[in-house]
């Protein structure tokens, strides 16, 4: 015969796996856009240098604005390198 305290047991370990598992799935739906922004924008600096038609520090300052601005990130920090402010 099964000990009934095992089946509790089992049964509160899945309960808990499932809320992990659904925790997970959210944290890691929230973050995914930004980290796309983030390449995006790492990305977009990386061309305009390589074909020298600007100089924007790649660091991680930029990316984090490119990443939460997205394309408009990656524009404000185009037109602060332009005017000359440092980031």
């Amino acid at each position: 015969m099964q000990n009934p305290n095992m089946a509790w047991g089992l049964l509160l370990a899945l309960a808990i796996s499932i809320l992990i598992a659904a925790a997970l799935f959210y944290v890691l739906k929230k973050l995914a856009p930004l980290v796309l922004n983030g390449i995006f924008g790492v990305l977009i600096f990386w061309l305009l240098s390589y074909f020298g038609l600007i100089r924007a520090p790649i660091d991680l300052l930029t990316f984090l604005i490119a990443a939460i601005g997205g394309i408009f990130g990656v524009l404000i920090v185009l037109l602060l390198t332009y005017l000359g402010i440092p980031l």
